[in-house]
């Protein structure tokens, strides 16, 4: 079994206005039929968020397919060793953060960003999430979808990050299992058109046309496509942020 990922990144109204960069990143991996991904999102307030948010993607999707315990099945191990899969994926990317941090005299707190993200088969599988962000799974019906919601803090715009020094008990493991038709990872610029508003699920309206379409295009059509959608100039006119949409279908 194989899946077809397909994501892109647009850089935020708010962001393009002040000349800052895209600050959110994404990464993939197949290994056989499991699929590991990734998408993070910077912290506004982190001077050089956007190299966090890219070197965690990418550090801890090739730390979680590298695994020696991963198998071909996630969503049968159980929850311990998921988070020892986990917990040593983002230990080694947070080593890598911290020395890139040193070699340019900056700290990890500089480089502040979430996680959310899914290690899984065409059975099932488990979201792994640090932060805000949100990942949901499709199932044939009538399964409801499966959804790891964003955790923010006592204040409006807080959440917490992989570079804080709480990121393990903040570290939330959601197991899914089923017929998987469609995983999705979004940052949280796309949460507000993508998602319905109590979170309970995707928003239909919005993805039900999105995933008829990549349903019926290769990676890279369905990529340039999400990449269409999300830098509309419409979307200014409901978030200035940064937004990012991963979309896993199994083939």
């Amino acid at each position: 079994m194989r899946w077809r990922v397909m994501a892109a990144s647009a850089t935020g109204r708010s962001h393009l206005d002040r000349g800052q960069p895209c600050q959110d990143a994404y990464a993939s991996s197949c290994v056989g039929g499991v699929l590991v991904a990734a998408v993070c999102d910077g912290a506004g307030s982190a001077s050089h968020s956007d190299a966090g948010a890219g070197l965690v993607s990418s550090a801890v999707v090739a730390a979680v397919a590298a695994h020696r315990q991963l198998g071909s099945h996630p969503a049968g191990l159980e929850v311990d060793a998921v988070r020892t899969i986990i917990e040593a994926a983002l230990v080694a990317a947070r080593e890598q953060l911290a020395a890139m941090a040193a070699a340019r005299q900056l700290t990890l707190a500089d480089h502040a960003c979430t996680l959310v993200g899914v290690v899984a088969d065409a059975r099932g599988g488990w979201f792994f999430h640090v932060g805000d962000g949100v990942a949901a799974c499709e199932f044939a019906p009538p399964q409801p979808a499966a959804v790891s919601l964003p955790a923010n803090g006592e204040y409006a715009n807080e959440t917490w990050f992989v570079t804080g020094g709480n990121w393990r008990e903040q570290l939330r493991l959601t197991r899914f299992a089923g017929s998987v038709q469609a995983i999705v990872l979004m940052s949280d610029g796309v949460q507000p058109f993508a998602m319905t508003r109590d979170g309970s699920g995707l928003f239909q309206p919005f993805i039900a046309p999105v995933l008829r379409y990549l349903g019926g295009v290769d990676a890279t059509h369905g990529s340039q496509a999400l990449q269409a959608t999300l830098a509309d100039p419409r979307t200014d006119h409901i978030t200035g942020d940064d937004k990012t949409l991963l979309v896993a279908l199994p083939a």
